[in-house]
Protein backbone atom coordinates (compact mmCIF):
# COMPACT_ATOMS: atom_id res chain seq x y z
CA UNK A 1 0.00 0.00 0.00
CA UNK A 2 2.62 2.27 0.78
CA UNK A 3 4.64 1.62 -2.52
CA UNK A 4 0.96 2.23 -4.12
CA UNK A 5 0.80 5.52 -2.24
CA UNK A 6 4.30 6.68 -3.36
CA UNK A 7 4.04 5.67 -6.82
CA UNK A 8 0.92 7.38 -7.28
CA UNK A 9 1.89 10.47 -5.70
CA UNK A 10 5.07 10.61 -7.96
CA UNK A 11 2.80 10.31 -11.01
CA UNK A 12 0.74 13.20 -9.80
CA UNK A 13 3.54 15.12 -9.01
CA UNK A 14 5.00 14.27 -12.97
CA UNK A 15 1.59 15.75 -13.49
CA UNK A 16 1.69 18.79 -11.67
CA UNK A 17 5.42 19.50 -13.53
CA UNK A 18 3.69 19.37 -16.61
CA UNK A 19 0.96 21.57 -15.93
CA UNK A 20 3.75 23.78 -14.07
CA UNK A 21 6.13 24.11 -16.92
CA UNK A 22 4.60 26.99 -18.76
CA UNK A 23 3.31 30.15 -17.17
CA UNK A 24 0.22 30.01 -19.81
CA UNK A 25 -1.67 26.65 -19.72
CA UNK A 26 -4.02 25.45 -21.57
CA UNK A 27 -6.40 22.86 -20.92
CA UNK A 28 -10.03 21.33 -21.29
CA UNK A 29 -12.12 20.86 -17.67
CA UNK A 30 -15.81 20.17 -17.11
CA UNK A 31 -17.60 22.51 -15.35
CA UNK A 32 -18.62 21.19 -11.35
CA UNK A 33 -20.34 24.42 -10.27
CA UNK A 34 -20.78 27.71 -12.04
CA UNK A 35 -22.86 30.67 -10.24
CA UNK A 36 -22.40 34.46 -9.84
CA UNK A 37 -20.90 36.96 -6.85
CA UNK A 38 -20.68 40.67 -6.26
CA UNK A 39 -18.42 42.58 -5.31
CA UNK A 40 -18.48 45.67 -2.62
CA UNK A 41 -18.77 47.98 -5.21
CA UNK A 42 -22.07 46.07 -6.60
CA UNK A 43 -19.91 44.70 -9.69
CA UNK A 44 -21.07 40.82 -10.45
CA UNK A 45 -18.76 38.19 -11.81
CA UNK A 46 -18.37 34.66 -12.75
CA UNK A 47 -16.96 31.90 -10.09
CA UNK A 48 -16.13 28.36 -11.65
CA UNK A 49 -15.35 25.25 -10.17
CA UNK A 50 -13.36 23.04 -12.66
CA UNK A 51 -11.74 19.51 -12.92
CA UNK A 52 -9.27 19.65 -16.04
CA UNK A 53 -8.71 16.23 -17.88
CA UNK A 54 -5.50 15.96 -16.16
CA UNK A 55 -7.83 15.23 -12.51
CA UNK A 56 -6.89 18.91 -10.92
CA UNK A 57 -9.73 20.68 -9.33
CA UNK A 58 -9.54 24.36 -9.67
CA UNK A 59 -11.64 27.50 -9.24
CA UNK A 60 -11.39 30.65 -11.83
CA UNK A 61 -13.53 33.61 -12.02
CA UNK A 62 -15.06 35.34 -15.02
CA UNK A 63 -16.07 39.35 -15.37
CA UNK A 64 -17.47 38.43 -18.82
CA UNK A 65 -21.51 38.22 -19.38
CA UNK A 66 -21.48 34.39 -19.93
CA UNK A 67 -24.36 31.62 -20.19
CA UNK A 68 -24.23 29.18 -17.77
CA UNK A 69 -21.87 26.60 -18.23
CA UNK A 70 -23.10 23.92 -15.63
CA UNK A 71 -21.95 20.49 -15.89
CA UNK A 72 -20.51 21.84 -19.97
CA UNK A 73 -16.97 21.22 -20.75
CA UNK A 74 -14.81 24.25 -21.67
CA UNK A 75 -10.96 25.01 -22.93
CA UNK A 76 -9.21 27.77 -21.18
CA UNK A 77 -6.07 29.22 -20.44
CA UNK A 78 -5.08 29.53 -17.19
CA UNK A 79 -1.77 31.10 -15.51
CA UNK A 80 -0.37 28.72 -13.27
CA UNK A 81 2.92 30.30 -12.01
CA UNK A 82 1.89 30.93 -8.53
CA UNK A 83 0.21 27.64 -7.87
CA UNK A 84 2.59 24.91 -5.77
CA UNK A 85 2.23 21.13 -5.48
CA UNK A 86 0.56 21.08 -2.23
CA UNK A 87 -2.46 23.37 -3.93
CA UNK A 88 -2.16 21.14 -6.90
CA UNK A 89 -3.09 17.83 -4.78
CA UNK A 90 -6.28 19.76 -3.70
CA UNK A 91 -8.18 22.70 -4.74
CA UNK A 92 -6.83 25.85 -6.13
CA UNK A 93 -7.22 29.22 -7.56
CA UNK A 94 -6.30 30.39 -10.98
CA UNK A 95 -6.49 33.13 -13.53
CA UNK A 96 -8.11 32.31 -16.35
CA UNK A 97 -8.68 33.51 -20.13
CA UNK A 98 -10.14 32.58 -23.12
CA UNK A 99 -13.27 30.42 -21.82
CA UNK A 100 -14.57 28.72 -24.84
CA UNK A 101 -17.49 25.73 -24.76
CA UNK A 102 -15.98 22.72 -26.04
CA UNK A 103 -18.56 21.39 -28.51
CA UNK A 104 -17.61 17.57 -28.73
CA UNK A 105 -18.90 17.33 -24.80
CA UNK A 106 -19.54 13.85 -23.37
CA UNK A 107 -21.34 12.23 -25.98
CA UNK A 108 -23.25 9.28 -23.78
CA UNK A 109 -23.95 11.89 -20.62
CA UNK A 110 -25.00 14.47 -23.06
CA UNK A 111 -27.32 12.40 -23.95
CA UNK A 112 -28.74 11.10 -21.19
CA UNK A 113 -29.14 14.24 -19.31
CA UNK A 114 -30.82 15.62 -22.57
CA UNK A 115 -33.49 12.60 -22.27
CA UNK A 116 -33.92 13.62 -18.52
CA UNK A 117 -34.14 17.50 -19.42
CA UNK A 118 -36.78 16.95 -22.06
CA UNK A 119 -39.54 15.24 -19.57
CA UNK A 120 -39.57 18.02 -17.02
CA UNK A 121 -40.66 21.86 -17.44
CA UNK A 122 -39.24 23.18 -14.23
CA UNK A 123 -35.53 24.40 -14.05
CA UNK A 124 -36.09 23.40 -10.62
CA UNK A 125 -37.06 19.56 -11.81
CA UNK A 126 -34.36 19.61 -14.27
CA UNK A 127 -31.23 20.18 -11.91
CA UNK A 128 -32.94 18.07 -8.79
CA UNK A 129 -33.22 14.66 -11.59
CA UNK A 130 -29.60 15.62 -13.38
CA UNK A 131 -28.44 15.46 -10.12
CA UNK A 132 -29.91 12.34 -8.79
CA UNK A 133 -29.15 10.74 -12.10
CA UNK A 134 -26.00 12.01 -12.96
CA UNK A 135 -23.75 13.77 -10.39
CA UNK A 136 -24.66 17.13 -11.88
CA UNK A 137 -24.04 20.43 -10.24
CA UNK A 138 -27.05 22.10 -8.72
CA UNK A 139 -27.68 26.03 -8.29
CA UNK A 140 -27.65 28.33 -5.35
CA UNK A 141 -31.40 28.41 -5.10
CA UNK A 142 -31.99 24.53 -5.26
CA UNK A 143 -29.19 23.76 -3.45
CA UNK A 144 -30.82 25.98 -0.48
CA UNK A 145 -34.07 24.74 -0.90
CA UNK A 146 -32.90 21.22 -0.52
CA UNK A 147 -30.62 22.45 3.09
CA UNK A 148 -33.59 23.82 4.31
CA UNK A 149 -35.28 20.46 4.32
CA UNK A 150 -32.29 18.56 5.50
CA UNK A 151 -31.63 16.35 2.22
CA UNK A 152 -28.60 17.62 0.50
CA UNK A 153 -27.07 13.92 1.47
CA UNK A 154 -30.16 12.33 -0.61
CA UNK A 155 -29.26 14.90 -3.42
CA UNK A 156 -25.74 14.05 -3.41
CA UNK A 157 -25.08 10.40 -5.51
CA UNK A 158 -23.64 8.20 -2.55
CA UNK A 159 -23.82 4.11 -1.32
CA UNK A 160 -27.72 4.35 -1.31
CA UNK A 161 -28.19 5.62 -4.66
CA UNK A 162 -25.71 2.73 -5.65
CA UNK A 163 -27.41 -0.02 -3.76
CA UNK A 164 -31.09 0.74 -5.40
CA UNK A 165 -28.85 0.75 -9.04
CA UNK A 166 -27.54 -2.61 -8.19
CA UNK A 167 -30.46 -4.31 -6.91
CA UNK A 168 -32.54 -3.14 -9.55
CA UNK A 169 -29.98 -4.17 -12.40
CA UNK A 170 -29.78 -7.51 -10.38
CA UNK A 171 -33.99 -8.36 -10.47
CA UNK A 172 -33.67 -6.70 -14.24
CA UNK A 173 -31.53 -9.45 -15.27
CA UNK A 174 -31.84 -12.62 -13.09
CA UNK A 175 -34.52 -13.83 -15.02
CA UNK A 176 -33.38 -13.70 -18.26
CA UNK A 177 -29.93 -15.22 -16.91
CA UNK A 178 -32.14 -17.82 -14.85
CA UNK A 179 -33.12 -18.95 -18.26
CA UNK A 180 -30.09 -19.51 -20.27
CA UNK A 181 -28.47 -21.15 -16.86
CA UNK A 182 -31.19 -23.81 -17.06
CA UNK A 183 -30.44 -24.28 -21.11
CA UNK A 184 -26.83 -24.05 -21.35
CA UNK A 185 -24.74 -23.68 -18.21
CA UNK A 186 -26.66 -25.15 -14.83
CA UNK A 187 -23.11 -25.64 -13.44
CA UNK A 188 -22.96 -22.15 -12.94
CA UNK A 189 -23.23 -20.02 -10.02
CA UNK A 190 -25.98 -17.04 -11.00
CA UNK A 191 -25.15 -14.98 -7.79
CA UNK A 192 -21.59 -14.92 -8.65
CA UNK A 193 -21.80 -14.32 -12.39
CA UNK A 194 -24.63 -11.75 -12.18
CA UNK A 195 -22.79 -9.65 -9.25
CA UNK A 196 -19.63 -9.49 -11.33
CA UNK A 197 -21.64 -8.50 -14.80
CA UNK A 198 -23.27 -5.54 -12.41
CA UNK A 199 -19.75 -4.68 -11.19
CA UNK A 200 -18.55 -4.23 -14.51
CA UNK A 201 -21.97 -1.56 -15.25
CA UNK A 202 -21.82 -0.26 -12.15
CA UNK A 203 -17.65 1.07 -13.02
CA UNK A 204 -18.93 2.61 -16.23
CA UNK A 205 -21.04 4.14 -14.37
CA UNK A 206 -18.54 4.96 -11.40
CA UNK A 207 -16.25 6.66 -14.72
CA UNK A 208 -18.91 8.08 -16.63
CA UNK A 209 -19.46 10.35 -13.52
CA UNK A 210 -16.08 11.05 -12.83
CA UNK A 211 -15.17 8.83 -9.83
CA UNK A 212 -17.41 10.73 -7.44
CA UNK A 213 -15.74 10.21 -3.73
CA UNK A 214 -18.72 9.15 -2.24
CA UNK A 215 -20.04 6.57 -4.74
CA UNK A 216 -16.14 5.78 -5.14
CA UNK A 217 -16.46 4.64 -1.44
CA UNK A 218 -19.84 2.32 -1.87
CA UNK A 219 -18.22 0.81 -5.12
CA UNK A 220 -15.04 -0.15 -3.21
CA UNK A 221 -16.66 -1.74 -0.25
CA UNK A 222 -19.52 -3.27 -2.39
CA UNK A 223 -16.37 -4.77 -4.02
CA UNK A 224 -14.50 -5.94 -1.00
CA UNK A 225 -18.00 -6.96 0.94
CA UNK A 226 -18.10 -9.10 -2.10
CA UNK A 227 -14.97 -10.96 -2.12
CA UNK A 228 -15.58 -11.08 1.89
CA UNK A 229 -19.08 -12.67 1.74
CA UNK A 230 -17.80 -15.43 -0.40
CA UNK A 231 -14.57 -16.25 1.97
CA UNK A 232 -17.19 -16.25 4.75
CA UNK A 233 -16.23 -13.21 6.28
CA UNK A 234 -17.67 -10.67 8.51
CA UNK A 235 -18.75 -8.12 5.72
CA UNK A 236 -20.05 -4.78 7.99
CA UNK A 237 -16.94 -4.54 10.08
CA UNK A 238 -14.83 -1.34 10.74
CA UNK A 239 -11.64 -3.08 9.73
CA UNK A 240 -13.40 -3.44 6.13
CA UNK A 241 -14.07 0.60 6.05
CA UNK A 242 -10.73 1.43 7.26
CA UNK A 243 -9.03 -0.74 4.60
CA UNK A 244 -11.56 0.95 2.22
CA UNK A 245 -10.76 4.51 2.97
CA UNK A 246 -7.29 3.52 2.79
CA UNK A 247 -7.00 1.59 -0.45
CA UNK A 248 -9.63 4.64 -1.80
CA UNK A 249 -6.79 7.11 -0.58
CA UNK A 250 -3.65 5.29 -1.84
CA UNK A 251 -5.35 5.62 -5.42
CA UNK A 252 -6.84 9.00 -5.23
CA UNK A 253 -4.90 11.42 -2.49
CA UNK A 254 -6.98 14.35 -3.45
CA UNK A 255 -9.76 13.12 -1.53
CA UNK A 256 -8.27 13.60 1.66
CA UNK A 257 -9.57 17.40 1.08
CA UNK A 258 -12.81 16.17 -0.37
CA UNK A 259 -15.93 17.04 1.90
CA UNK A 260 -18.05 14.43 0.66
CA UNK A 261 -15.51 11.60 0.75
CA UNK A 262 -15.39 12.00 4.78
CA UNK A 263 -18.92 12.79 5.06
CA UNK A 264 -19.67 9.30 3.18
CA UNK A 265 -17.49 7.88 5.82
CA UNK A 266 -19.03 9.19 8.67
CA UNK A 267 -22.14 8.40 7.43
CA UNK A 268 -20.95 4.57 7.04
CA UNK A 269 -19.18 4.30 10.07
CA UNK A 270 -22.43 5.59 12.35
CA UNK A 271 -24.06 2.97 10.47
CA UNK A 272 -21.72 0.26 11.39
CA UNK A 273 -21.92 1.25 14.87
CA UNK A 274 -25.38 1.41 15.00
CA UNK A 275 -25.51 -2.37 13.65
CA UNK A 276 -22.72 -3.33 16.05
CA UNK A 277 -25.25 -2.39 19.19
CA UNK A 278 -28.75 -2.96 17.51
CA UNK A 279 -29.16 -5.70 14.75
CA UNK A 280 -30.82 -7.86 17.39
CA UNK A 281 -33.72 -5.54 16.80
CA UNK A 282 -36.41 -6.24 13.96
CA UNK A 283 -35.69 -5.41 10.40
CA UNK A 284 -38.69 -2.84 10.11
CA UNK A 285 -37.19 -1.32 13.52
CA UNK A 286 -33.82 -1.18 12.41
CA UNK A 287 -34.72 0.42 9.15
CA UNK A 288 -36.96 3.37 11.08
CA UNK A 289 -34.34 3.50 14.38
CA UNK A 290 -31.23 3.42 11.50
CA UNK A 291 -32.01 6.53 10.12
CA UNK A 292 -32.90 8.57 12.93
CA UNK A 293 -29.78 7.50 14.11
CA UNK A 294 -27.65 8.64 11.51
CA UNK A 295 -29.21 11.80 10.99
CA UNK A 296 -28.77 12.55 14.80
CA UNK A 297 -24.95 11.78 14.89
CA UNK A 298 -24.57 13.65 12.00
CA UNK A 299 -25.54 17.01 13.10
CA UNK A 300 -22.13 17.92 14.81
CA UNK A 301 -20.25 16.98 11.96
CA UNK A 302 -22.14 18.32 8.87
CA UNK A 303 -22.91 22.07 10.98
CA UNK A 304 -19.15 22.25 11.12
CA UNK A 305 -19.08 22.63 7.94
CA UNK A 306 -22.73 24.14 6.95
CA UNK A 307 -24.70 26.14 9.44
CA UNK A 308 -28.20 26.57 7.81
CA UNK A 309 -30.80 24.86 10.10
CA UNK A 310 -34.48 24.83 9.99
CA UNK A 311 -37.03 22.71 11.95
CA UNK A 312 -38.10 21.40 9.16
CA UNK A 313 -34.67 19.26 9.08
CA UNK A 314 -35.85 16.85 11.93
CA UNK A 315 -38.17 15.83 9.10
CA UNK A 316 -35.07 14.38 7.50
CA UNK A 317 -35.06 10.72 8.51
CA UNK A 318 -38.59 10.57 7.74
CA UNK A 319 -38.05 12.24 3.97
CA UNK A 320 -34.78 9.72 4.09
CA UNK A 321 -36.87 6.34 4.74
CA UNK A 322 -39.66 7.25 1.61
CA UNK A 323 -36.55 8.29 -0.42
CA UNK A 324 -36.22 4.77 -0.42
CA UNK A 325 -39.41 4.49 -2.59
CA UNK A 326 -38.89 7.38 -4.41
CA UNK A 327 -35.59 7.15 -6.07
CA UNK A 328 -36.69 3.61 -8.13
CA UNK A 329 -40.00 4.43 -8.88
CA UNK A 330 -38.78 8.01 -10.39
CA UNK A 331 -35.76 6.02 -12.18
CA UNK A 332 -38.65 3.43 -13.32
CA UNK A 333 -40.87 6.55 -14.87
CA UNK A 334 -37.95 8.35 -16.61
CA UNK A 335 -36.92 4.90 -18.57
CA UNK A 336 -40.31 4.57 -19.56
CA UNK A 337 -40.27 9.01 -20.31
CA UNK A 338 -43.07 9.47 -17.65
CA UNK A 339 -40.14 11.50 -15.20
CA UNK A 340 -42.54 14.12 -15.22
CA UNK A 341 -45.45 12.76 -12.84
CA UNK A 342 -44.28 13.62 -9.49
CA UNK A 343 -43.00 17.39 -10.26
CA UNK A 344 -46.32 19.15 -9.39
CA UNK A 345 -45.17 17.70 -5.30
CA UNK A 346 -41.67 18.07 -5.78
CA UNK A 347 -42.16 22.06 -6.63
CA UNK A 348 -44.86 22.42 -3.65
CA UNK A 349 -42.29 20.32 -1.43
CA UNK A 350 -38.91 22.30 -2.28
CA UNK A 351 -40.73 25.54 -2.89
CA UNK A 352 -41.91 25.74 1.08
CA UNK A 353 -41.07 28.95 3.11
CA UNK A 354 -39.25 28.23 5.71
CA UNK A 355 -37.29 29.48 8.72
CA UNK A 356 -34.21 29.71 8.31
CA UNK A 357 -31.39 29.67 11.55
CA UNK A 358 -27.44 29.65 11.78
CA UNK A 359 -24.97 27.94 13.40
CA UNK A 360 -21.75 26.23 13.49
CA UNK A 361 -20.28 23.19 15.55
CA UNK A 362 -17.06 24.89 17.31
CA UNK A 363 -14.29 23.23 16.37
CA UNK A 364 -13.10 22.06 20.32
CA UNK A 365 -16.87 20.03 20.28
CA UNK A 366 -15.99 18.80 17.32
CA UNK A 367 -12.75 16.80 18.19
CA UNK A 368 -13.90 15.61 21.20
CA UNK A 369 -17.11 14.28 19.90
CA UNK A 370 -15.61 12.54 17.24
CA UNK A 371 -12.82 10.80 19.58
CA UNK A 372 -15.97 9.74 21.50
CA UNK A 373 -17.20 7.92 18.50
CA UNK A 374 -14.59 6.38 18.00
CA UNK A 375 -14.23 5.14 21.55
CA UNK A 376 -18.45 4.02 21.26
CA UNK A 377 -16.19 1.19 18.99
CA UNK A 378 -15.48 -0.66 22.06
CA UNK A 379 -17.26 0.99 24.82
CA UNK A 380 -21.04 0.53 24.18
CA UNK A 381 -22.01 2.67 27.36
CA UNK A 382 -20.44 5.96 25.61
CA UNK A 383 -23.03 5.56 22.92
CA UNK A 384 -25.11 7.37 25.50
CA UNK A 385 -22.92 10.19 25.70
CA UNK A 386 -22.46 10.54 21.89
CA UNK A 387 -26.87 10.69 21.56
CA UNK A 388 -27.17 13.93 24.11
CA UNK A 389 -23.86 15.41 22.23
CA UNK A 390 -25.19 15.38 18.81
CA UNK A 391 -28.41 16.95 19.88
CA UNK A 392 -26.73 19.38 22.64
CA UNK A 393 -24.78 21.29 19.91
CA UNK A 394 -27.81 22.97 19.31
CA UNK A 395 -27.85 24.61 22.42
CA UNK A 396 -23.74 26.14 22.68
Amino acid sequence: MVMLFAIHIYLRYSSYLDFHQNKFFHTTAVVLNHYQKQKKNGKLYHVLKLKSDNGAVFYTTNYEDIIDLNGRKIRLGIITDKVDFWNYLHTFYVPSYDIRIDEKGDSIKDDIAAFIQKQHEQNMTKELFLALFLAKPISKPLRAAVSKLGISHLIAISGFHLGVLFGLLYFLFRYPYHFLQNRYFPYRNMQFDLTMFIFVILASYLYMLDFIPSLLRSFVMLVYGFLLFHRHFKILSFEVLFVTIVTILVLFPSFIFSIGFWFSVAGVFYIYLFLEYFSHLKNWQIVILLNIWVFLLMIPIVHRFFDTFTFHQLYSPLLSIGFGIFYPVEMFLHLIGQGDLLDGWIIKLLNQNICVYHFKTPLWYLMTYLLISLGAVYEKHLIWILLPMSVGVYLI
